[in-house]
C-alpha cells in the first residue's frame, strides 16, 4: 500500500448513529470510510481488504473492544487502532494501550475531535508505510533477492505479505539460494525492524553446544557460570535458524516449547521466561521425509509449516543472473578496490548459460574471481573461471616449438590444471555445505587450517567461517 493515497478507515460500533456520523464527517475530510455494527464481521472485512485506521467501541454486546483489539494486534499489526468509549477510566485506557491501541477517544466527542484523531492516526500509519517502502527498496537490492523472473517475483510478493505479521516462516530451498537475504528482508519490512536480527547456523556447532548457544545456560549448572543465549539477546527482534534439520531432537524439543509457549528455558534451568521473538526457519533438506525417518519431530514440523516459502534455485531463473551479477560486481569491486564496472555481452552469456549448482553464492565467487582477474573496465570471458566457461586450452597459450618448450609447457599446464582442480574442489565443498568453512573441511576430511590455506591460495572468501 502506497503512502500517496486516501487513508482507509473502518469504524466498528453497535451504535448506528456513531457509524453514520463518523462515515459522513470523515468522508468529507477525504477518508475512505467503511462502517460495521458487528465486531465479527469487522474481522472478516479486515481479512478481505486493507485498512489503515480502526475506530472501535470499547463496550459492544457481541464482542468487547478489548477482545477485538487483541485479535487486530495479532492478525493486522499495521492497522492503527483508536478506542471510543463513554466508560472513560484510567484502567481501561491503560489496558487498551497495552493491547496495541494508538489512542483513546472518550464519548461524547465532536466532529472536530474525530477528524483530529483520524488525522493523527493516519500520520502514524503513513510514517510506518514510508519506512517500509524505504526498507523494501533496500532489501530488494540484497544479493539473492533481486528477481525479474516470475518465480522470484512470487517469492517477493509472499515476503511483502507475511513480513508485517507475527507468523513463523519456513524458507525451503537449496543452499546458496538467498534464504538469509530473504530472512533479513522479512525483518526489515516487519514491525520488529528496530530490534536485533540474529542469524544462527544450526549445523555449525555440535548439537549440545547449539543448545547452549541458543538457549543459554543457568548459573550453577555444568560449566559453573551462567550464560545468556542468542534467543535471549534477540528478544523483541527476529531470529533466523538456518539448516534447522541439523538440530538434534532435544534441541528441537526446546524450540517447540519456545514456539508453543513463547517460553525460553535455559539449559539446566527449572523455569524459563517469556520472550517476544519472530522466528524465520530455513532448510535445504526435506523435513517431511526426516519426520518419516524419525529424525525430526512431527509436532515441530507442523508448527513450522504455517507459511512456507519455496526459494527457487538460480538455474530455474536464468533471467535473474544478469542483474544479480551486476549487483555482485559493484559490491565485489568496491571490496577489492578495483574500478571494474561492467560485464561484456559475451561474458554475460557465459554466466547465463551456466547451471550454478551453488546458486547465488557460487555466482558471487565467480564474479569475484573475474573482477580480480580483469585488467580493464569490463569483465570478458577470459576473466571468468574455467569451470564457468568450460574453456580448454587457456587463451594466449603459445604452442611449443621444441621438445624443451613442450616439457616446460607441460609442467606449467599441469600446475595450472592442479590449481584449477583445487579451486573447483574447494568451491564445490563450500557450496555443498552452505559456505560454512568448518563443515566443508570436515566433509572432505581436511583440517580446517589446511582447508583455509586452499581458500587463501585461490582467493576464495566466505562470510561464514565460524
Amino acid at each position: 500500500m502506497s503512502v500517496n493515497r486516501s487513508p482507509r478507515v473502518l469504524i466498528v460500533d453497535d451504535d448506528v448513529t456513531i457509524c453514520r456520523v463518523g462515515d459522513r464527517v470523515l468522508t468529507q475530510e477525504g477518508f475512505e470510510v467503511r462502517t460495521q455494527l458487528s465486531p465479527t464481521r469487522a474481522i472478516e472485512m479486515l481479512d478481505a481488504e486493507p485498512f489503515d485506521v480502526l475506530f472501535t467501541d470499547l463496550r459492544m454486546a457481541e464482542m468487547g473492544g478489548l477482545e477485538l483489539l487483541e485479535r487486530v494486534r495479532s492478525r493486522f499489526p499495521d492497522v492503527v487502532a483508536i478506542v471510543m468509549t463513554g466508560y472513560s477510566s484510567v484502567s481501561s485506557a491503560v489496558e487498551t494501550m497495552r493491547l496495541g491501541a494508538f489512542d483513546y477517544l472518550p464519548k461524547p466527542f465532536t466532529p472536530q475531535e474525530l477528524v483530529a484523531f483520524a488525522r493523527k492516526a493516519w500520520d502514524r500509519r503513513r510514517e510506518a508505510l514510508a519506512r517500509r517502502e524505504a526498507a523494501a527498496g533496500r532489501v530488494e537490492e540484497m544479493a539473492g533477492l533481486i528477481g525479474r523472473s516470475a518465480v522470484m517475483q512470487e517469492v517477493l510478493a509472499q515476503v511483502r505479505k507475511v513480513a508485517p505479521t507475527t507468523a513463523i516462516i519456513l524458507l525451503l530451498g537449496e543452499r546458496g539460494t538467498g534464504k538469509l537475504a530473504i530472512a533479513k528482508a522479512i525483518h526489515a519490512m516487519s514491525t520488529r525492524r528496530e530490534g536485533r536480527f540474529v542469524a544462527v547456523d544450526c549445523g555449525a556447532p555440535p548439537s549440545a553446544r547449539l543448545d547452549v548457544d541458543l538457549f543459554g545456560r543457568a548459573p550453577g549448572g555444568e560449566g559453573g557460570q551462567g550464560r545468556r543465549g542468542l534467543l535471549d539477546e534477540a528478544d523483541g527482534g527476529t531470529v533466523f535458524l538456518d539448516e534447522i534439520w541439523n538440530a538434534g531432537l532435544d534441541v528441537q524439543g526446546r524450540i517447540l516449547k519456545l514456539v508453543q509457549d513463547r517460553e525460553l528455558l535455559p539449559v539446566g534451568a527449572a523455569s524459563g521466561r517469556i520472550v517476544d521473538l519472530r522466528l524465520v526457519i530455513a532448510t535445504s533438506r526435506d523435513l517431511e521425509q526426516m519426520v518419516r525417518d524419525g529424525a525430526f519431530r512431527e509436532s515441530l514440523f507442523s508448527r513450522l509449516t504455517v507459511f512456507p516459502i519455496r526459494v527457487p534455485p538460480l538455474r530455474d531463473r536464468p533471467e535473474d543472473v544478469a542483474p544479480l551479477a551486476m549487483l555482485l560486481l559493484a559490491r565485489v569491486a568496491a571490496g577489492i578496490g578495483k574500478s571494474v564496472s561492467g560485464i561484456s555481452e559475451a561474458a554475460m552469456r557465459s554466466l547465463a548459460d551456466f547451471d550454478w549448482p551453488g546458486n547465488v553464492r557460487q555466482l558471487e565467487s565467480a564474479v569475484e574471481w573475474a573482477a580480480i582477474s580483469c585488467e580493464g573496465d569490463a569483465i570478458e570471458p577470459a576473466d571468468l573461471p574455467r569451470w564457468v566457461t568450460g574453456r580448454g586450452l587457456a587463451e594466449g597459450t603459445v604452442v611449443p616449438a621444441s621438445n624443451r618448450e613442450l616439457v616446460t609447457a607441460r609442467k606449467r599446464l599441469r600446475e595450472q590444471a592442479v590449481s584449477d582442480l583445487e579451486r573447483e574442489f574447494t568451491l564445490a565443498a563450500l557450496s555443498r555445505n552452505g559456505w560454512n568453512v568448518t563443515r566443508a573441511a570436515a566433509e572432505v576430511g581436511m583440517l580446517r587450517p589446511n582447508f583455509q590455506a586452499l581458500m587463501r591460495k585461490h582467493g576464495i572468501r566466505s562470510g561464514r567461517e565460524e
